[in-house]
């Protein structure tokens, strides 16, 4: 994914703010240098085998001390902090109601996945996660019609690691394919696969003559 977002900050006139990626191939130090190097908000989900923060919903909320659900306020951009308020409506009849600050503030550094500029749960990480099911269903019909129909064989690669070297591989199979390209037009005579035809008939027929006598 990082090596996505240096590419995409390279084309001229094109502002990327945020982006939705799969925790296959992204964990939270790419979340973080995303943000904090590029300016790109990458948005995720959590495994279930994550640990949830401290006074925290299941699915990732912020919460008070007494279990009262926190409302998104913003996210300061200068100190990567994101800022919740609390409820009104349920702080009314709050025992802590005197003693709860107003604003809560949560840094982004500290756990990216819950304190980012989207939040979980929100309206915004909805729809960015149902638009990426979305086109992953349309890569897996790509894919299947590649295996189906072209004979295609599919060749699946878990961790960045591994996708990396992929990519490195198929970088090489394309220069190597673009040098035999070049030696082909510029170094080898124009008739080069017609000599190397008569040099192999004339090579098998060498070797036939003594089987004949």
């Amino acid at each position: 994914m990082l090596p996505l977002i240096e590419m995409i900050k390279k084309i001229e006139g094109l502002k990327v703010d945020y982006l939705v990626a799969d925790l296959g191939y992204f964990d939270a130090d790419d979340q973080k240098e995303a943000l904090l190097k590029h300016d790109v908000a990458v948005v995720t989900e959590f495994k279930t085998n994550t640990n949830i923060p401290e006074h925290c919903s299941p699915e990732g909320k912020p919460e008070c001390e007494q279990g009262h659900a926190l409302m998104f306020d913003r996210f300061d951009e200068n100190t990567y902090t994101a800022w919740y308020r609390r409820d009104e409506e349920k702080c009314v009849a709050c025992p802590l109601q005197g003693l709860c600050v107003k604003q809560f503030g949560y840094s982004f550094t500290y756990n990216p996945f819950f304190r980012g500029p989207v939040p979980q749960e929100s309206l915004l990480q909805e729809q960015m996660l149902k638009f990426r099911k979305q086109v992953e269903l349309a890569f897996a019909q790509e894919s299947n019609q590649l295996t189906s129909i072209m004979k295609h064989k599919k060749v699946p690669m878990r961790t960045t690691k591994r996708v990396e070297k992929w990519f490195i591989l198929r970088d090489a199979f394309r220069l190597v394919e673009r040098m035999i390209a070049h030696v082909r037009e510029m170094i080898l005579p124009p008739n080069h696969v017609a000599i190397l035809k008569k040099l192999q008939e004339i090579q098998v027929e060498q070797l036939s003559l003594p089987l004949a006598a």
